[in-house]
Parts: C-alpha cells; structure tokens; sequence
C-alpha cells in the first residue's frame, strides 16, 4: 500500500502536468494576422489573400505568419527542429478557417495563382480537395508528402507595389498613375 506521501507526490505531479498541458495548447493558437500589413517571414510580402495564409507557432509562444505555404513549407520549415514547433497552420481554401497544418490535405495545382506561385491549396476535408480537383485537377497530398515535395515555381503573375506587397495594377496604369503624380507637381 502506498502512503499518503507516495499519493500525494503522484497527485501533484499529475496536477502539475495538467496545467503545464493547459498552458502549451493556449500558447500554440493561431494569431492575428493584419492583412495587408502582416509580412511573411520568409518573402517580407504583405499578407494579403487570406485562402493561402500559413502561421508556425513555436514551444517559445513566438508566432511567424507566411502568404504563401511554399514560403513556410520550403523554406522555413526544414531550418527548424521539430520539438521547437508548438503547431503550424493554414487556411482552408474554401472557408478560410484555420486547419492544423498536419491534419490538412494539399492540393498541388499547376494552373492556380498563389502569392509565390508554389501553387498549393490547402483544405481542411480530404471531400473538399478531392471536389477542388474534379473541377480543375491537380494532385492531392498529405502533409508527409507536401514535406517531399519538390517545390518548384509557376508564373508570377502579380505586380509588386514598391511597399512588399502585391496590387492587381497591370504596368500600364502604374505608369499612368506616376505620370499624373508628376504632373500635379509642375
């Protein structure tokens, strides 16, 4: 039989474990992103289309924001150890709610137009990726097969605004618009 020391010990430990637990999974939730002002960690582009967002949380509580999954998955991830990561996320394609990042499938699509042209969906359902590519192809991955993934760019076709950020400007109407700046000055 064990004593009232020995059970008590168990019980406080077990306490302790508990709230320590408590804490960690607070911590690893994702954060806030400013759209349009949060940069990515990676590119230093603003964050601006929601579908395609992506966070890592580390033990630490620091939080990164990316806009583009290539840029956390690419680039950033294989710099980190594992044990350092609290939790990482995406964006479901559709609803725009974040999914855990290792419960997510992928869809790797050629022809879509992400912020860095990595050109991977992220949702939440295996259902929704699977109706995603009936309708405009693809290949669907796990999270183990995005990790060995080969990560090559498509066509950028987006225009940089000068602040880190991307505009729907075509060249032509930049032009226009510095051409009037400079007018209004003489």
């Amino acid at each position: 039989m064990k004593s009232y020391k020995q059970v008590a010990g168990l019980l406080s430990v077990a306490g302790l474990s508990l709230a320590l637990g408590a804490c960690s999974s607070a911590s690893a939730e994702p954060f806030e992103i400013k759209w349009g002002e949060t940069e990515c960690e990676v590119c230093k582009m603003k964050i601006m289309d929601e579908q395609f967002a992506a966070e890592a949380i580390m033990e630490n509580e620091k939080g990164y924001a990316f806009d583009d999954i290539g840029c956390l998955m690419r680039d950033w991830y294989p710099e980190q150890k594992e044990d350092d990561i609290a939790a990482m996320y995406v964006k479901d394609f559709n609803t725009k709610d974040w999914v855990e990042l290792d419960e997510a499938m992928f869809v790797y699509d050629k022809e879509s137009k992400t912020p860095m042209a990595y050109n991977i969906l992220s949702f939440a359902k295996e259902a929704d990726a699977e109706a995603y590519m009936e309708e405009n192809g693809g290949e669907m991955m796990d999270f183990d097969q995005l990790k060995d993934h080969t990560w090559e760019r498509g066509e950028m076709n987006m225009m940089m605004d000068g602040e880190g950020s991307m505009d729907g400007m075509d060249q032509d109407s930049e032009m226009d618009m510095e051409m009037d700046t400079e007018e209004e000055g003489q």
